[in-house]
């Protein structure tokens, strides 16, 4: 396991820096709570990548999605047309927090630590006839308090705004390496009303594993708009609806193209860092709840180019025992251009 993964990282990092290569669309994904003004548990996230789609002219592109091919488990996939992608995620972080204390007094066993999850990774995508989507990602970082940033960006953040920063006190993960991959398969099932416009039902599951976050997903997503075929709805930072950053160009359907959807994930959970604590060090940590899930509604515009831009709503269930709340929202943006 070890061999592959340094087989794909050398093979990835001479794909960066080869001239050869060059990413034919970038995606940002943008996080945060502020829609709930509560700024606590989920607080904040980002997520940058460079989509590679073109493998005739980008050979190491080919190449490295080789690698990844035999863990996208495209059984059961429907014959027609086949689309092929590999994402690089540039960088990423993730941030969760206790209820922001500039005093410092935390709870043990009542509140959950401070934890940032900052990472780099991969997900190659395969879509099988317009009807199948299925994704392998596998991510790497640091997991903790001060290597993650996510002290720092906090208290920079709260600074910029005027604001105390939370009183961390060491009330926090500890430093510590992070490893997750995950598989991920969505199907579509539509119905065309004419002039493009149609609605459809993406179902999904999925696994993930790795110290940072272990669980299995189920969800399904309910779209009405033009031109759906196009994409396969929001894709959202980890443990939200996750999987490709996928957009597959439809040269029957509309350039433009929008959609309105709603849906839910659920999640039986064996494992998160941020609320079980660090896997290798003593740190704080609260009772984790089993089943977690998330409701989620939004829209979305794009168009045939590859251009997308989608915000999303998220309702997430509790996720501790002790938790003051018993659900918290954030909001998700993401925003998407072909070079």
């Amino acid at each position: 396991m070890h061999r592959r993964i340094a087989q794909v990282v050398t093979l990835a990092v001479a794909m960066l820096l080869s001239h050869q290569a060059v990413a034919q669309r970038a995606v940002l994904i943008g996080e945060n709570d502020v829609v709930s003004r509560t700024d606590r548990d989920y607080t904040s996230g980002f997520r940058l990548s460079f989509v590679f789609d073109d493998f005739a002219r980008d050979l190491l592109a080919a190449q490295l999605f080789g690698f990844f091919h035999p863990a996208l488990l495209t059984f059961g996939a429907p014959a027609g047309p086949v689309r092929r992608q590999v994402e690089w995620i540039a960088l990423a972080q993730s941030i969760y927090t206790p209820d922001r204390d500039t005093r410092g007094n935390y709870t043990p066993g009542v509140d959950r630590p401070f934890g940032g999850w900052l990472y780099t990774g991969f997900n190659a995508a395969q879509e099988s006839g317009r009807r199948q989507l299925d994704s392998f990602e596998l991510q790497v970082g640091v997991v903790g308090g001060r290597a993650s940033l996510g002290e720092a960006v906090q208290s920079g953040f709260h600074s910029w705004l005027g604001q105390n920063g939370p009183a961390v006190n060491g009330y926090q993960l500890r430093d510590e390496p992070g490893l997750l991959v995950a598989w991920d398969r969505r199907w579509k099932f539509g119905t065309d009303f004419g002039g493009g416009f149609g609605a459809d039902v993406i179902p999904s599951l999925g696994v993930t594993a790795g110290n940072v976050f272990t669980y299995g997903e189920a969800g399904a997503l309910v779209r009405f708009g033009r031109a759906l075929s196009t994409t396969w709805g929001p894709t959202l930072i980890r443990p939200g609806i996750s999987g490709a950053n996928f957009v597959s160009p439809d040269p029957a359907a509309p350039f433009w193209g929008f959609s309105l959807f709603g849906g839910v994930q659920a999640r039986g959970v064996a494992r998160n860092i941020f609320l079980d604590g660090s896997t290798f060090a003593s740190s704080p940590k609260v009772t984790r709840a089993a089943f977690v899930y998330d409701l989620v509604g939004g829209a979305e515009v794009f168009n045939q180019a590859g251009f997308l831009a989608s915000l999303t709503w998220i309702r997430r269930s509790r996720e501790y025992t002790t938790q003051a709340r018993s659900s918290s929202d954030y909001g998700s943006l993401t925003l998407a251009y072909r070079f």
